[in-house]
């Protein structure tokens, strides 16, 4: 089976996790797509063990450190490559949706809850406590987001938005492949 087959299967699939859906992506557009971006994850996601335990101010932190200190991910958003993982962890250079991606899985491996959301048109991995939201991402929001500003995005969702953006940035033969890959993505909300 093709890369391009994996993928379009696993896109569909409706217990689809953000991690494996850019890591469909990844394999299906880039050359030297990174072995196992899982892993990598797991790998930078270590650190934050034992932060679930920190209030939600010190967790945002703890988050934003791994992201900027540890992975120095940097905001890209001309070069399409920055929109798939396995480019944005091996060179540093991520697209804000990707970081907000890699936000949230590291968080998620460490026990910290938090999901990728949207708020001021902008991605950001969002990490949150029983009344409380902290936005964490390369860009900032005036005062406190509101949980009604804030817009939770699935892993359809978010594949769907990486793959438009390439459609519309990559050269002809990734950007024909991103415009069939989006239809195998559902795009009811998640």
């Amino acid at each position: 089976m093709s890369r391009y087959t994996d993928a379009e299967r696993l896109l569909a699939e409706p217990l689809l996790q953000h991690d494996e859906a850019q890591a469909a992506l990844a394999a299906t557009f880039s050359v030297t797509a990174m072995e196992s971006p899982a892993a990598r994850l797991d790998e930078a996601s270590l650190p934050l063990f034992g932060a679930a335990g920190l209030d939600l101010a010190e967790q945002a932190q703890a988050l934003a450190d791994a992201l900027t200190n540890q992975l120095c991910l940097c905001p890209e958003r001309r070069d399409h490559r920055a929109l798939l993982i396995d480019h944005a962890l091996s060179t540093r250079s991520a697209h804000p949706v990707q970081i907000a991606v890699i936000g949230h899985e590291l968080g998620r491996r460490a026990g910290l809850a938090t999901f990728v959301g949207i708020c001021g048109g902008e991605p950001w991995t969002v990490v949150r406590d029983e009344s409380r939201l902290a936005l964490v991402g390369p860009a900032t929001v005036p005062g406190r987001p509101q949980a009604t500003e804030v817009r939770r995005r699935c892993p359809h969702q978010v594949a769907h938005a990486v793959l438009r953006a390439i459609s519309r940035a990559a050269p002809p033969d990734a950007a024909e492949r991103a415009g069939r890959l989006l239809r195998a993505v559902p795009v009811r909300p998640c």
